[in-house]
């Protein structure tokens, strides 16, 4: 069985929107991965999560959409896991990225996400993240001739195919070197 770690990026944790959205992830991959939930606002990055990433055959983010980024304990967390940029926890390793919002903005933060996660050496495998919105919803409860334009709840299960395709991908990938050391030394 596949092992799929989940970060829900929201300050909420848990108990917001995305902590929903996360639920509805988990239902969607029940039988074909054995998931586990970080919460990263109530989660300090540790030696313990470490090697769970070491351990994962794929990772989701979920975050919502703040003032143009992602949410604030995402942002940390990618800071903290600076000293794995390009190592073996991660490179190769598939993600899917999903971006809630009230209005605008997901777009933007899910491009941005995903070439960060490029650039930490994960994988992006195609069409494996969506944008989901209020406007959205609200649109969708009438009907319309335009609804498959918008991405919709149900097309979780259909990001996350390529995603698990992607995890049980085995190959042998080439890295940069990087600054292992000490990536926060002071150079200036």
């Amino acid at each position: 069985m596949r092992k799929v770690l989940i970060f829900n990026g929201s300050p909420s944790g848990g108990v917001g929107n995305c902590g929903a959205w996360v639920k509805l992830v988990e239902k969607s991959l029940k039988g074909q991965a054995s998931c586990r939930v970080v919460h990263l606002a109530q989660t300090s990055f540790s030696g313990s999560l470490r090697k769970e990433m070491e351990a994962a055959d794929g990772f989701i983010f979920v975050t919502g959409t703040y003032w143009d980024s992602w949410g604030s304990p995402l942002q940390a967390f990618l800071e903290d896991i600076t000293s794995l940029e390009g190592s073996s926890r991660l490179v190769g390793k598939p993600v899917s990225v999903f971006v809630l919002m009230h209005s605008v903005g997901g777009k933007g933060v899910l491009s941005r996400l995903q070439g960060v996660l490029s650039t930490f050496g994960f994988l992006i495998p195609p069409m494996s993240g969506m944008v989901y919105s209020l406007v959205s919803d609200i649109a969708l409860k009438a009907k319309s001739s335009f609804a498959d334009d918008f991405w919709q709840k149900g097309d979780v299960s259909l990001v996350l195919q390529n995603f698990l395709i992607a995890c049980d991908l085995k190959t042998s990938w080439t890295v940069w070197p990087v600054d292992k050391k000490n990536p926060r030394r002071r150079w200036l």
